[in-house]
């Protein structure tokens, strides 16, 4: 259970800290000349230590601004794009934030831009909390935004700290993956991520363990690697002798499952293939994919309804939402015999 400090700082304060008057600090961040060097220097530094900046909000013409959600994502471009997980995440924020008349505020950033963003972003009041994707092991966000007195939620694996979670309710997801496979013969599987670092991905690896442990069958761990001069040779080439895939990022699993045969390995003959997430990519990959349908939608809608109870200073709780949901398709089907595996070593 937690209970946030939403409580902001004022220029008062800044002003105080910085023994200053407030029309001083409001010259100061206005850009106005009749403030000296050395004591816009003090002022500047009595914001940065109280995280304050000036209020847009209240520059509103209307003199009353809307709330706003602040999503973060590191990210390149390009990935984002590629990754129909977002596009699904923002369709289903978009709902739930227009009925309660919030907006978004998204932006991609690099890494070790994060910080700043979030400081700039709650200093100057452009948004009202925060929703944390792509949560890594010990992430300085979830320090960073308990510093900052900011309402913030995370969608993902609960990490220990201050910060509630969304989380889908995975625990028999890759027990149905591997009792599924393991049905057509399959007794070597490997789980392939593109995000070693994440906090999902750790209980991720640890849910597949448990399911391929309980089930005799032998469990492998690989990394994607887009920097290989070919990824999907790369891959399938530390594949030893799994006959099955569970691959994290469904345009990885197309990917593999359309590249796969110009090397000489065929899908789903000699490798069955599942992807963790599924959308309009997984139906139009042929074979199509065997792809579990994640609540994404719902995670959406649960935590702007979580974030609005923190903004209004209510305690709350983490929350979990339904079950993956597994679609059998073409791209998994019986192992290959002896003699087909050899043939694709």
């Amino acid at each position: 259970m937690t209970e946030p400090t939403t409580k902001r700082v004022t220029i008062a304060a800044v002003a105080r800290l910085a023994g200053v008057s407030p029309s001083a600090v409001s010259h100061v961040f206005n850009g106005r000349p009749n403030v000296s060097e050395a004591t816009a220097i003090r002022i500047r530094a009595a914001a940065d230590e109280l995280n304050w900046r000036p209020n847009f909000a209240s520059r509103k013409v209307s003199g009353q601004g809307g709330r706003s959600l602040g999503l973060v994502i590191a990210r390149s471009r390009e990935t984002f794009g590629r990754d129909p997980f977002f596009m699904r995440l923002l369709a289903g924020l978009t709902e739930p934030l227009s009925r309660i008349g919030w907006a978004l505020s998204l932006t991609l950033v690099q890494a070790d831009e994060e910080e700043q963003v979030y400081r700039q972003w709650w200093g100057e009041q452009r948004v009202d909390a925060f929703l944390l994707v792509d949560v890594r092991d010990d992430d300085p966000r979830l320090a960073l935004v308990e510093q900052l007195g900011a309402p913030a939620a995370l969608l993902g694996a609960p990490v220990p700290g201050p910060v509630v979670s969304v989380t889908v309710r995975d625990g028999s997801a890759f027990a149905e993956a591997v009792e599924h496979l393991t049905g057509l013969g399959h007794r070597a599987i490997t789980r392939v991520t593109d995000a070693p670092g994440l906090a999902h991905t750790r209980a991720r690896d640890r849910g597949f363990r448990r399911a391929a442990r309980d089930r005799g069958v032998v469990a492998g761990l690989a990394v994607w690697h887009p920097d290989a001069e070919d990824p999907v040779a790369d891959l399938l080439g530390r594949l030893g002798g799994a006959t099955a895939i569970i691959v994290d990022s469904e345009t990885i699993a197309a990917e593999i499952v359309a590249h796969a045969p110009e090397i000489g390995v065929r899908v789903p003959e000699q490798l069955s293939v599942i992807a963790w997430e599924d959308s309009w990519v997984s139906s139009i990959a042929r074979p199509r994919l065997t792809a579990f349908d994640a609540p994404v939608e719902e995670s959406a809608r649960t935590a702007v309804a979580l974030l609005e109870r923190l903004v209004r200073g209510e305690a709350v709780e983490a929350q979990t939402v339904s079950g993956r949901r597994l679609l059998v398709r073409e791209s998994t089907a019986p192992a290959p015999h002896t003699h087909d595996r050899e043939d694709r070593s």
